[in-house]
C-alpha cells in the first residue's frame, strides 16, 4: 500500500491527527476522514485514555503488514505513556519540517529493529551491566540520521522528572557514547532544570544539550566540530 500518512504512522507507532495530516501533506479534516477509513479497514485504531486530550491513532499489525513493515510490532499504549507518545510524534514532525533536508528522522521502534537485526549498537547508550553480564542499552525516542552520511543525533523527549541518579546515569552513558554525534533533550520547563543539572553534574555539556519543548526542531549542532553541541 502506498500511503505516505500510514507509512509514517507505521514508523512512529502512534500519533495525533494533526501530526498525521502534516506527514501526509493534507488538511486535518482530510486526515481525519482517512483515519476513519483506515480504522474501518482494521489498519489503525483510535485510542482515548486521557480526558480532554485528542485521540491517538495507533497502527495495527494489519497496518504494518499493509505497508511492508513486518519487522515492527504494534505499539502498546498505556495511560502513563499516552502523553509521551503524542509529544514524540509532535517533535518528530517538527524535526522533519525544520531539518528534513539534512536529516532523516527515525523512531525508537525503527532503531530497536535495526539493532535487533544487526546485533550491534547503532545509536543507543550503553549503561550499567545487567544480571546476565551484558550492558543495559538505553535507546532515544528519535534518531536523526544525516542525509549525507555521518553519526546520527539522538533525541530525547522528557515530560516528567526521572530519579536524579537514573537521569545522571543516562546522561553519562550518552556523554560516553561513540555511536552518536550528540544528544538533544527536549523537555518541559520543570524537567529542563533537572536535565541541565544532570548534564552539569556529568560534565556532558559538549555532548548533550537540553532545550525547551517549545524549541522542538532545533538540533543545536556545531557542525564545525563533531560531538559538540551548543545551546
Amino acid at each position: 500500500m502506498n500511503d505516505e500518512m500510514l507509512e509514517w504512522l507505521a514508523a512512529i507507532g502512534a500519533a495525533g491527527v494533526a501530526e498525521l495530516a502534516d506527514a501526509g501533506g493534507i488538511a486535518a479534516s482530510t486526515a481525519a476522514a482517512r483515519v476513519r477509513r483506515l480504522e474501518a479497514a482494521g489498519l489503525v485504531e483510535s485510542v482515548r485514555l486521557l480526558h480532554g486530550r485528542p485521540a491517538l491513532v495507533v497502527i495495527t499489525g494489519a497496518g504494518l503488514r499493509a505497508v511492508g513493515r513486518p519487522e515492527l510490532a504494534p505499539p502498546r499504549v498505556s495511560s502513563s505513556g499516552f502523553a509521551h507518545l503524542q509529544e514524540v510524534a509532535r517533535v518528530a514532525r517538527a524535526l522533519s519540517r525544520v531539518q528534513g533536508e539534512r536529516y532523516a528522522v527515525h523512531s525508537e521502534r525503527e532503531l530497536r529493529a535495526w539493532e535487533r537485526a544487526s546485533g550491534a549498537v547503532v545509536a543507543s547508550a550503553e549503561l550499567r551491566f545487567g544480571p546476565r553480564g551484558a550492558r543495559e542499552r538505553h535507546r532515544p525516542d528519535l534518531v536523526c540520521v544525516p542525509v549525507g552520511g555521518g553519526l546520527p543525533v539522538a533525541i530525547e523527549v522528557e515530560l516528567s522528572v526521572k530519579a536524579p541518579a537514573r537521569l545522571r546515569e543516562i546522561v553519562r552513558g550518552w556523554a560516553r557514547c561513540r555511536h552518536v554525534a550528540g544528544v538533544v533533550y527536549y523537555a518541559t520547563p520543570a524537567v529542563l532544570r533537572a536535565v541541565e543539572r544532570a548534564i552539569t553534574g556529568e560534565r556532558a555539556g559538549g555532548s548533550v544539550v537540553a532545550l525547551e519543548l517549545a524549541r522542538a526542531g532545533e538540533l543545536a549542532i556545531d557542525e564545525s566540530h563533531p560531538k559538540r553541541l551548543v545551546a
